[in-house]
């Protein structure tokens, strides 16, 4: 073998190892980022989950009595689910981030960036918190209570009128 081609071949693997180093730097930044981040938020989005829970109850459920604003309420319902899926999402992010670290973050994240969720829920029942495990579940079906409410309004249909001949 050549001395170039030892060169060339150190300096590919050099170039692989660099590359490699700036993709985990990259990983851990955006980890430490997103807990930073949903930490920080945590407070407003608890906030704007417990308006659009008023805003549930107050406003869109009158809606669904009445034939013609249902689909509106349906709609409403369908975006109060994301407003509490993502509440639910960062704060199972910060409570597996304060009882496993980056490593329950990690295989949180592993298992399709909805595994955070269990990932809480099992931390928190393990460190029999149970409160918090209210909390997550109570969560889970406010945002799937209200995305299948929605959706069910949206996708009702009319009552066939029949006509007699």
């Amino acid at each position: 073998m050549s001395a170039g081609s030892r060169v060339n071949e150190a300096a590919t693997c050099m170039l692989g190892l660099a590359i490699m180093a700036a993709f985990f730097l990259l990983f851990a930044l955006l980890l430490r980022g997103m807990v930073w981040v949903s930490d920080k938020a945590l407070p407003w989005l608890l906030l704007a989950g417990s308006r659009t829970f008023d805003i549930c109850f107050f406003v869109l459920l009158p809606l669904c009595f009445f034939k013609k604003t249902r689909p509106w309420a349906g709609l409403g319902f369908c975006l109060a689910s994301y407003v509490f899926g993502v509440t639910v999402w960062a704060f199972s992010c910060v409570v597996t981030f304060g009882h496993w670290g980056y490593v329950g973050l990690i295989i949180g994240l592993l298992l399709g960036g909805f595994g955070v969720f269990p990932v809480a829920l099992l931390a928190v029942s393990l460190h029999a918190e149970w409160s918090v495990v209210g909390w997550l579940l109570l969560g889970l079906v406010l945002t799937f209570g209200t995305l299948f409410i929605g959706v069910t309004l949206i996708d009702e249909k009319p009552a066939r009128e029949t006509t007699d001949v």
